[in-house]
C-alpha cells in the first residue's frame, strides 16, 4: 500500500513537471515592497520598476518565474523559461543565467551550465532535466542550490562562488 502511494506520488510529480507551459501572456509581479516587474507582449519587454528609481527594461519577454530581480530593482537575473527545468541541448557551455543591470538593461554576465553543475548530475524528469532545486536573494546576490547538493552564490559584482 505504501509503495503504491509513493509510486503514485512520484508519477504525479513527473507528470506535473512535464506539463506543457501555458500560452504566452503579459504578467506583473511585486517580489519586494515597492518593486514591480512586468512582462509585456506588446512590446516584448520586461519592465523593472525599482522602489526609488526610474523604470528600466530588457528587450525580450519571458515568463515571470524566470525573472529574479534584486530587492532594489537595479539588477535582474533571468533563468531559462522552464524555471528549474531545462530541455538540455547536450552542451555544457549552454547559458542558464543572464544578469542585466539598470538603467539601460545591459547584459553584464552569463553563466554556463557547467559553471554550476556537471550535466551528468542533473535529475531527469520525463522530458527535461532539473538543473537547479532552489534560489533566493541572499547577501547582495542570488543563492542557488543544484541537484548534486551544491550551494552557489552569484553576486551583483559578478562573482560566482560555492557556499
Amino acid at each position: 500500500m505504501i509503495r503504491a502511494a509513493l509510486l503514485l506520488l512520484t508519477l504525479t510529480q513527473a507528470t506535473q513537471a512535464d506539463t506543457p507551459l501555458p500560452p504566452a501572456e503579459s504578467w506583473t509581479m511585486t517580489p519586494f515592497p515597492g518593486l514591480a516587474v512586468t512582462g509585456s507582449l506588446d512590446p516584448a519587454r520586461v519592465f523593472i520598476g525599482p522602489p526609488d528609481g526610474e523604470t528600466w527594461s530588457i528587450d525580450f519577454w519571458t515568463r515571470s518565474f524566470a525573472v529574479h530581480p534584486s530587492p532594489n530593482g537595479e539588477y535582474v537575473l533571468i533563468s531559462p523559461a522552464g524555471g528549474n527545468l531545462l530541455g538540455w541541448s547536450g552542451d555544457p557551455d549552454e547559458s542558464v543565467l543572464w544578469l542585466y543591470q539598470a538603467p539601460g538593461g545591459e547584459e553584464i554576465a552569463t553563466v554556463p551550465l557547467r559553471a554550476l553543475i556537471d550535466p551528468r548530475d542533473m535529475e531527469r524528469t520525463v522530458s527535461h532535466y532539473v538543473w537547479i532545486t532552489s534560489y533566493t536573494w541572499s547577501e547582495n546576490g542570488w543563492r542557488f542550490d543544484t541537484p548534486d547538493g551544491q550551494a552557489w552564490h552569484l553576486s551583483t559584482d559578478l562573482r560566482l562562488s560555492r557556499r
